[in-house]
């Protein structure tokens, strides 16, 4: 039985699927570091805005969900609203682009 590893040196081995996999190779530790770096940050960005939204929901419900629907109202929210779709996909992109690229 054909084993799923083929050792090909000591910190590389060859995947059934014929991509080579390097492990601990330090040319790719400052990509690893900046990648690490760039998720805390869109967290953090993240973390931000919703507790921007959280702060002003009190106001954002005074003052524009019960007053008259206007045009003004209407690009209000969606001004401030379209951010959150936008936000979850492009997380859900670049997490799907990152374990193709990686994996």
């Amino acid at each position: 039985m054909p084993s799923l590893h083929t050792p090909t040196s000591p910190l590389t081995y060859t995947h059934t699927s014929n991509m080579t996999v390097v492990s601990n190779d330090p040319s790719l530790w400052p990509l690893i570091n900046w990648n690490i770096v760039y998720s805390y940050w869109i967290v953090a960005a993240g973390a931000v805005v919703v507790y921007d939204w959280v702060l002003t929901l009190g106001q954002e419900i005074e003052l524009i969900w019960r007053q008259r629907w206007s045009l003004m109202t209407v690009l209000y929210l969606v001004i401030r609203y379209i951010g959150l779709p936008y936000y979850v996909v492009y997380i859900l992109r670049m997490s799907h682009m990152r374990c193709v690229r990686f994996f």
